[in-house]
């Protein structure tokens, strides 16, 4: 299958085994970049493997622990080593539903992707570095324990959903979590979630699509299609855990998250790649557009909060939806964070009560749909929007189309439903001192 917009050609292959491909070929391009990547991720701490009928749940972590291991040979050479030595820039990382290791070089492209192809469908794990290994991520956790940015977004996930879902738990797990985790563990891990029929590999540069096809066909397991894998999530509150946490941490100036949960993307969402999740994809484009036009550079609060110095720098904000969950989220810094969240909770109530103007809708859907083009302009930017986009069942270009059909009615719309103080928290980290 051959996907085109912008004058760009993202070739898609489903293979007997289950595997997807994805190819970005880019004429004349000097980068390479190519990624390997499984539908494991922190939240997947309790399933069904296919042919079974008993639920496994294992300790938090696990999928960040098999991703640090993986690099590991029986040879003794670490596969990152062998990437560096031949020029290529190599890395790896855990989110929530995903795993990725990924490699990107200015030449000798067909090694490294060899050493990669091997090296994610060959792991090697022993008690001994089992053990070794619980010591390094012990020291990961204890960098994120310390980290306020990480501590603040992480005490607004619970907030809204609850301790009693798996997006409360951090990726990388507990020092105590892990000390459970064995080689048996991670072996039952590998085989359920690294399944060809549970991957996908993404290629991109200046590359023959029809000969990146042949060499993962040569190179991947040759076996039949398995069904999909049981997840459980665990429960969502149904409005919000709690409306407002705070946390003292070594900071000089408060930092906090507003954010809102939203139940509609989820019954929107449609399970599977080729399913038509156009619909979840214009509820995110809506929201972008409503947070941009609430606090975006652009925006009456921000003028305001900068000009009588409440805030010194931008407010973030972003919308994410994820397999079981979803919502919005501001994210600023100020001594006054009672007055930025009244702002903006004004700013709301405003445009809900008057409308958008039609001006400073144009303007910032244009904006935002510049800013996505520029990204599908570069293919290795464009073959990890893919990836992201994949284990949501989406292709990246629903999001184009949906950016040029979206009217100001509809934003409008989902402002009245999404920004519902039941569905609000609110997360800060204050300064010790204070």
């Amino acid at each position: 299958m051959v996907l085109e917009r912008l004058n760009e050609k993202i070739y898609f292959e489903h293979l007997e085994n289950g595997l997807d491909v994805i190819i970005v070929p880019k004429k004349g391009a000097t980068n390479y970049y190519a990624t390997f990547a499984t539908h494991f991720g922190s939240l997947n701490y309790k399933f069904k493997a296919p042919g079974s009928d008993e639920i496994t749940e294992v300790p938090d972590g696990v999928a960040h622990f098999l991703e640090h291991k993986l690099f590991e040979e029986a040879d003794g050479i670490n596969a990152l080593d062998k990437l560096s030595k031949i020029g290529a820039n190599a890395n790896a990382y855990t989110t929530f539903n995903h795993t990725a290791y990924l490699f990107s070089c200015n030449s000798r492209f067909d090694e490294a992707f060899d050493i990669l192809l091997k090296f994610v469908q060959s792991p090697y794990l022993t008690e001994e570095n089992v053990e070794k290994e619980k010591g390094i991520i012990g020291q990961e956790i204890g960098m994120y324990d310390d980290d306020p940015d990480w501590q603040v977004y992480f005490q607004v996930l619970t907030a809204l959903f609850g301790n009693k879902h798996a997006v409360s738990k951090d990726i990388a797990g507990t020092v105590e979590s892990i000390s459970h985790i064995t080689p048996e563990i991670l072996y039952n891990c590998y085989n359920t979630f690294y399944d060809p029929s549970n991957m996908v590999i993404a290629v991109a540069g200046d590359v023959d699509p029809e000969k990146i096809l042949e060499k993962i066909k040569s190179s991947v397991k040759n076996q039949e299609e398995k069904p999909e894998i049981e997840r459980y999530y665990g429960e969502i509150y149904p409005c919000v855990y709690k409306t407002r946490v705070e946390k003292k941490m070594d900071v000089s100036i408060p930092m906090a998250v507003l954010a809102f949960k939203d139940g509609k993307a989820q019954k929107l969402r449609k399970s599977g790649y080729s399913e038509d999740n156009s619909d979840l994809v214009k509820r995110a484009v809506a929201i972008e557009i409503l947070l941009a036009i609430i606090s975006g550079d652009s925006s009456k609060v921000f003028e305001e909060l900068y000009n009588d110095g409440t805030i010194t720098k931008s407010i973030g904000n972003e919308f994410t939806f994820e397999e079981d969950y979803a919502f919005s989220a501001f994210s600023f810094e100020s001594n006054d964070i009672d007055k930025v969240q009244k702002r903006i909770l004004k700013e709301i109530e405003t445009l809900n009560k008057d409308g958008i103007n039609e001006e400073v809708f144009n303007r910032t859907k244009k904006m935002l749909y510049g800013g996505l083009v520029r990204t599908f302009n570069d293919p290795t930017n464009t073959a990890r929007a893919f990836v992201m986009d994949y284990f949501k069942g989406i292709n990246s270009f629903e999001f184009l189309d949906a950016y040029q059909k979206i009217d100001k009615a509809y934003v409008e719309e989902v402002l009245k439903e999404h920004f519902d103080d039941e569905n609000m928290a609110i997360s800060i980290v204050m300064p010790n001192n204070k």
